[in-house]
């Protein structure tokens, strides 16, 4: 019996792994159009170069998606407006890292203003843990660090966010 194309290795793939590159992704594209592109054009390298790849090969999308995202900001006509506007915010143009529903935007925007005041390195280690659900072995290879400067970054990140958000109460406990 031949596999239907929904069975295939990279459809599977994409469908577990495409929201979390797409998150992972926001932490160097000034917005979710320019993530998604850089998460489609990451998936297809990716795929090319490796068509046998199995689960344990996946982290190294992430690594694929973060050159992707690397090199789509070293374009000249985008690095041309990010310097003629000193005001651009340059990871993000007013969009939210997350797509909440409506009882989680309050949740969804502290967490988002408390990742904003951590390091990007930092940052970019506790996406990849948390919503790249990587491991700190893992992380390491993806970014070239060791395992103890990837953990000491993790460490430091929840840090930060606990002192950001310790006196975050929901407003569903105010009323």
């Amino acid at each position: 019996m031949t596999p239907t194309p929904t069975d295939e290795p990279w459809r599977l793939c994409y469908r577990e792994l495409a929201p979390k590159l797409v998150l992972f992704a926001r932490q160097w594209v000034p917005s979710l159009a320019d993530a998604e592109d850089v998460v489609q054009t990451a998936f297809v390298k990716f795929w090319r170069h490796q068509p046998e790849a199995q689960p344990e090969h996946y982290p190294l999308l992430y690594s694929t998606v973060r050159t992707t995202a690397l090199d789509l900001l070293r374009g000249d006509g985008r690095r041309a407006r990010r310097e003629a506007d000193p005001d651009a915010d340059v990871l993000r143009d007013g969009q939210p890292f997350f797509d909440s529903a409506v009882e989680l935007r309050e949740t969804a925007e502290l967490v988002e203003r408390a990742m904003q005041q951590i390091p990007s390195e930092q940052r970019e280690v506790l996406a990849l843990r948390i919503w790249g659900e990587l491991t700190f072995a893992e992380i390491a290879e993806t970014l070239g660090e060791s395992i103890n400067t990837v953990a000491s970054r993790h460490r430091y990140a929840l840090e930060a966010m606990r002192r950001v958000l310790k006196n975050y109460e929901p407003a569903r406990l105010r009323n």
